[in-house]
């Protein structure tokens, strides 16, 4: 028989990738967090923590997480039908992968709804959607927003729509850098905004557009997708984005289009295939949100 305190004490130490932020989430010392991982492993016999900066699930870790994450949903399935077992004041709780420039446009107003209606505390893992999906083969989260249109093993896929992209520039920027056109060395003499070292959109439309590679133009690294519609409001770089983010500077003529270029990215929603009812509306909600804001994918 497992010994739940253990194994929340393991999964929170995976969740937030440190001993210390773990005890904070708990309310313990840091010093019984390791001494309830280390119980955990005993039983186990075997490692469930890589401790590395961040830290990181082994096999068995990742297995554990998951299976927490099963009963913490039966548990708050428990508690919607018998309101008596759940401790006052006591809120649910779900993870879920979302990439910025979702959680900036049609997935605003997901985690209010899921509050609102369901009472849980929502964590957001944010990260490029063509990750998001690793989140969830390593059990850190119950559902999550990906490009991948193949399911991946226990989980269902669900398209959720289309979000299309294209380059701006403020009118200043245009007349500096491409007032003889835009072309491949123009973009190579002037910065980019990159979301991360992954920024695997802006390399697709830079390489499909104009033959470039990562590492032939200079760029900015900001991981907002609003901070990449202010450095090229302000005229420091180029960006690709989304286009209801540049809606109001396209409009108020703070932004322009340098080219005509586009590129639709699908987006498809993961989540586990765990027999809950308080999954199944969360699952609900999120796709709901996407039907309201997002055209559907072109077959």
């Amino acid at each position: 028989m497992l010994d739940y305190k253990l194994v929340e004490a393991c999964a929170e130490v995976i969740r937030f990738g440190s001993f210390e932020k773990a005890a904070r989430a708990l309310g313990l010392t840091q010093s019984a967090i390791s001494q309830r991982v280390k119980l955990m492993e005993e039983r186990f016999g075997q490692p469930v923590l890589v401790r590395a900066k961040p830290i990181v699930p082994t096999v068995a870790g990742q297995r554990l997480l998951a299976h927490y994450q099963s009963v913490r949903l039966l548990e708050q399935d428990l508690g919607s039908e018998l309101p008596e077992v759940r401790a006052e004041g006591e809120f649910g709780q779900v993870t879920l992968a979302v990439n910025a420039d979702s959680l900036a446009t049609w997935f605003v107003d997901v985690p209010k709804l899921l509050f609102e209606k369901l009472g849980v505390l929502v964590h957001l893992v944010v990260d490029d959607e063509s990750l998001n999906h690793h989140s969830l083969q390593e059990g850190n989260v119950l559902g999550a927003v990906s490009l991948r249109d193949r399911p991946i093993q226990g989980c269902r896929v669900r398209p959720l729509g289309s979000m299309r992209y294209f380059m701006v520039v403020s009118p200043e920027f245009q007349e500096r850098y491409f007032k003889d056109g835009l072309t491949a060395d123009a973009l190579r003499a002037c910065p980019a905004v990159n979301f991360s070292e992954h920024d695997e959109l802006q390399n697709q439309f830079l390489h499909q557009y104009f033959g470039l590679n990562p590492g032939e133009f200079p760029a900015h690294t900001v991981p907002s997708s609003q901070g990449f519609v202010t450095l090229a409001e302000q005229g420091v770089a180029y960006a690709v984005v989304e286009q209801h983010q540049a809606e109001e500077g396209l409009r108020t003529g703070r932004l322009v289009r340098p080219c005509p270029f586009e590129i639709d990215r699908p987006l498809y929603w993961h989540h586990k295939t765990i027999n809950s009812r308080l999954l199944d509306q969360v699952n609900d909600i999120v796709l709901s949100e996407a039907r309201r804001h997002l055209p559907e994918i072109p077959q």
